[in-house]
């Protein structure tokens, strides 16, 4: 297809779009930061649980497809770690 100039070839389907892509990252980054924080759990086997519930519920809300759906997903869960790093500062103080 060409445009303004500029010669646009289709992206295939299935194809993410750079918002879901962004949102995407967003996510892996949350996961990844929780992980992160997990670290300074002086229990390991609460360490375990908090990253098995994170991995489940990260999990089970894999299919969502609506853009505020999952922006309302990512706030819940930086809430979330936000409340985590408390706990775990508390713990270890």
């Amino acid at each position: 297809m060409y445009v303004g100039g500029a010669v646009w070839k289709k992206l295939p389907q299935g194809t993410m779009s750079l918002k879901r892509f962004m949102l995407r990252t967003e996510a892996i980054k949350l996961y990844r930061n929780i992980l992160r924080q997990l670290k300074e759990l002086p229990d390991k086997e609460q360490r375990k649980e908090i990253r098995d519930w994170a991995r489940s519920d990260f999990e089970a809300h894999r299919h969502h497809e609506d853009e505020n759906t999952i922006r309302s997903l990512l706030y819940q869960g930086q809430k979330q770690l936000e409340e985590l790093e408390k706990n775990i500062r508390r713990a270890n103080s």
